[in-house]
């Protein structure tokens, strides 16, 4: 509490000096009793209203003004900007960690446009959504020509093994190894996809082995292949769902739409999933009938991108076998195998059988073949390394 002390002293000195003549021009004694009982009333009364008068009140609070979300975002190689998009009906907030669906909707958005789309994407697929937030805010990724955001990007690419190259989090209620598919939302910084969905795929990526898992990425004008591509190398054993989805200037007015035809067409594809494969050795194919499950799922969608080929060799009499360069879900159990059967084995060798062993296995199909010998001259048993060429 601070005094007002020029204030008092100048009541003081005017009452002062209004007593002072007063007693001088008066002789009589009573009047001079009077006259200081008045002033010693009138001083008291005006020091205590001048002490009351320095009591400090509560300032009254300020609302907090809104932030605006940044109208650019970092790094697109055309020096393009989004506008940032208002959420359109049908998302929700990411809240609580029990899923409510058997999809998960991931996003990451700076300007706003990947939450619109996660959140037209979620209202669609009746999804949870998880939204992926830098641990440090406020950060303007896009100022100085992008230099945080190119700072970042360019520290993945130097050594993208290392957990230190990636920008951290904050932590997430969703828990993604708890869905069945789960679609990642994504901007496009500098060619790559942006350093905070980065950081959360390195972190919890191992959580989706075996996921159904789709992409859609936003951007101004940029293509996504490199975006794709660091998916992939995040998350390589899962179920790629189709193309990666790509919202662009040049589409972005349709892009709720979009992303509706899209799941849509991803759900009539999963329905027409097919039931054979061809496996191939020497130039001469056959069938293989498969069997429903995640390792039949991982290596279709596989193949939707390519044939896959390795070398087997003859093991123990009844089989060949061969590392297949990538690894599958699998799901193993105690089987007798016999002829013609497919199967997975260490989640990253398939076997071919012309004889019968007891094992751990995860099935992936049956060789459709004529008799015995037929089986194993098509796999040439006995006789050393073949290649083998597995395709749709």
């Amino acid at each position: 509490m601070i005094f007002r002390k020029i204030g008092i002293y100048s009541v003081d000195i005017s009452i002062c000096r209004a007593a002072k003549s007063t007693y001088l021009c008066n002789d009589n004694n009573a009047i001079k009793h009077n006259m200081l009982v008045n002033f010693r009333t009138i001083l008291s009364a005006l020091t205590l209203t001048a002490l009351l008068s320095c009591t400090e009140l509560p300032a009254p609070e300020l609302p907090e003004s809104p932030q605006e979300e940044p109208s650019e975002k970092p790094g697109d190689n055309n020096g393009g900007s989004e506008e940032p998009g208002s959420e359109e009906p049908g998302g929700e907030e990411p809240g609580g960690e029990t899923p409510s669906g058997k999809t998960l909707v991931l996003f990451y958005s700076y300007t706003g446009n990947c939450k619109t789309l996660a959140a037209a994407l979620a209202g669609y697929a009746e999804a949870d959504v998880q939204e992926i937030e830098p641990a440090e805010e406020g950060l303007k990724y896009d100022a100085n020509n992008y230099a945080i955001g190119s700072r970042l990007i360019a520290a993945i690419r130097e050594k993208p093994n290392d957990a230190s190259s990636y920008p951290a989090i904050k932590p997430v209620s969703r828990n993604a190894a708890d869905y069945e598919t789960i679609v990642i939302v994504t901007p496009l910084w500098w060619s790559n996809m942006a350093a905070i969905m980065q950081s959360y795929l390195f972190n919890e990526g191992s959580k989706m082995k075996g996921k159904k898992v789709g992409l859609i990425v936003s951007s101004a004008s940029s293509g996504i292949s490199s975006v794709v591509a660091d998916a992939k190398r995040l998350v390589p054993d899962v179920q790629w769902m189709g193309e990666a989805l790509w919202i662009n200037n040049s589409n972005r007015s349709r892009s709720v739409e979009l992303v509706k035809e899209w799941w849509n067409g991803l759900n009539k594809k999963e329905e027409t999933m097919t039931s054979e494969i061809k496996i191939t050795v020497s130039g001469k194919s056959l069938p293989v009938k498969i069997e429903d499950n995640v390792a039949t799922k991982a290596l279709v969608a596989a193949l939707r991108e390519a044939p896959i080929t390795y070398e087997a060799h003859d093991y123990g009499g009844f089989e060949k076998v061969g590392g297949i360069g990538r690894t599958l879900p699998s799901n193993d159990s105690q089987i007798t195998t016999s002829p013609g059967d497919v199967i997975l084995y260490n989640s990253d060798q398939i076997v071919l059988f012309y004889g019968s062993n007891s094992w751990s296995y995860t099935r992936i199909g049956k060789i459709q073949y004529g008799t015995l010998e037929e089986l194993k001259s098509f796999l040439q048993a006995g006789n050393g390394n073949i290649s083998v060429s597995l395709s749709l």
